[in-house]
Formats: C-alpha cells, sequence, structure tokens
C-alpha cells in the first residue's frame, strides 16, 4: 500500500497544476453567485475526473486479470511511454507557443446559470490534457496494484482529490477563511498567471521524460 502511494502521489501532485482551471476558479469566485457556481463546477471538475479514474481503473484491472507478468509489464510500459511522449509534446507546444491573453468568461448572467457552469466544470475537465496525461499513468499504478478493491478505492479517491485541488481548493478556502481568501487566491492567480508558461512546460516535460524512462525500464 505504501509503496503505491509512493508511486501515485508525484503523479497526482503534477497532475494538480493547472494555472487554467486555477484561473477560472478565481473568475467565477469573483463573480455573481460566486459560490454557488463555484460549487456546482467543483462538483462536475470533480465527477468527472473521479469517472474517467473508476473506468480507466475497470478497464485496466480486468483486462490485465489472468494475464502473465511479461505481458502485464509490457502493457503498462506502453501506457507509461506513450503518456510521456504526449506530455513532452504538450510541454515543446507550450514552449514554442506565444503567451496568450488571459482568458475571460462571461460571469454576468442575472441568475445563478447553475447548468452553465456544470458544464463548464466537465468540458475544462476533459480538456485539461496535461492533467489528463498525468492521471491516467497514476490510475494504471493503482489499477496493476496487488491490493485489495477498498485500498484501490481509497488511494484512487488520494488521486482525484490531489488532482482536482485547483478546483475544490478556492472554494474550500472563500469558505474557510473569506476574509483572507481574496489576497491570498489573488497572489496566487498572479504569480500561475506570470509563469503559466514556465509551469506547464516544466511540469510536462519533466514528466514526459520520468514516465519515458520509467516505461523503458519496465
Amino acid at each position: 500500500m505504501s509503496h503505491l502511494i509512493q508511486q501515485v502521489l508525484p503523479l497526482a501532485l503534477g497532475a494538480a497544476f493547472s494555472p487554467t482551471v486555477l484561473a477560472i476558479s478565481l473568475l467565477i469566485l469573483s463573480g455573481p453567485h460566486g459560490r454557488a457556481r463555484m460549487g456546482i463546477f467543483t462538483v462536475t471538475n470533480v465527477a468527472t475526473l473521479a469517472a474517467i479514474g473508476v473506468a480507466w481503473v475497470f478497464l485496466l484491472k480486468h483486462s490485465t486479470a489472468g494475464v502473465d507478468s511479461a505481458s502485464k509489464d509490457a502493457a503498462t510500459a506502453t501506457v507509461d511511454t506513450t503518456l510521456g511522449l504526449i506530455l513532452l509534446i504538450i510541454g515543446a507546444r507550450a514552449a514554442l507557443r506565444e503567451p496568450k491573453a488571459k482568458e475571460q468568461h462571461d460571469t454576468s448572467e442575472a441568475g445563478p446559470a447553475l447548468g452553465k457552469y456544470a458544464l463548464l466544470g466537465v468540458v475544462m475537465m476533459l480538456s485539461n490534457l496535461t492533467t489528463l496525461a498525468l492521471f491516467l499513468p497514476a490510475a494504471k499504478e493503482i489499477a496493476v496494484a496487488g491490493v485489495s478493491d477498498p485500498q484501490r478505492i481509497g488511494v484512487l479517491a488520494m488521486l482525484v482529490v490531489i488532482a482536482t485541488v485547483t478546483a475544490w481548493g478556492p472554494l474550500l478556502l472563500s469558505v474557510a477563511a473569506p476574509t483572507t481568501a481574496n489576497r491570498v487566491l489573488s497572489s496566487i492567480d498572479r504569480f500561475t498567471t506570470r509563469h503559466a508558461k514556465a509551469i506547464t512546460v516544466a511540469v510536462c516535460l519533466g514528466f514526459g521524460v520520468y514516465l519515458i524512462v520509467k516505461g523503458m525500464s519496465t
């Protein structure tokens, strides 16, 4: 169990770096009906990743059941290497692309428009390729680990919680410490906006190399 957590935790922390989701979360919170909108955004964002994780773990667990260890190692190495290459491509693209102006989303509707923010939570997760490219190999480790199903569920829950911190973290802080949330979150937003490109490149290239080396050495 502890070995599985050691394998999953670095990938979970890498998946948590999502400047775009953080920026959108702070924008939603700063607008009208901010907490209600952010609450539904967070629920659908987290639920989408959880559903992907459950489906991925179920698929890999049952597709590798009864398979000899050599074939299982080859399959898991292919997953790691492929996702590592995808991360390298994303990192290289981010490094070569000109910085874009900060995206703006209309938050001025008269009503809460919760359906819109529910859909936005889903779309933001499905389009968050950096997070998914690190989440999937982490979930793969959970699927093939020799642990009980309750332990598997526990580690997967930990992975989802860490990987979605940029969605639920700002909301939690705004509820728990509303007087300091604006100052702290604004500082974080300025830092991530200023260094978004460098963060993305470093995470993608660093973990891309890590996964490729891991896959080739399996």
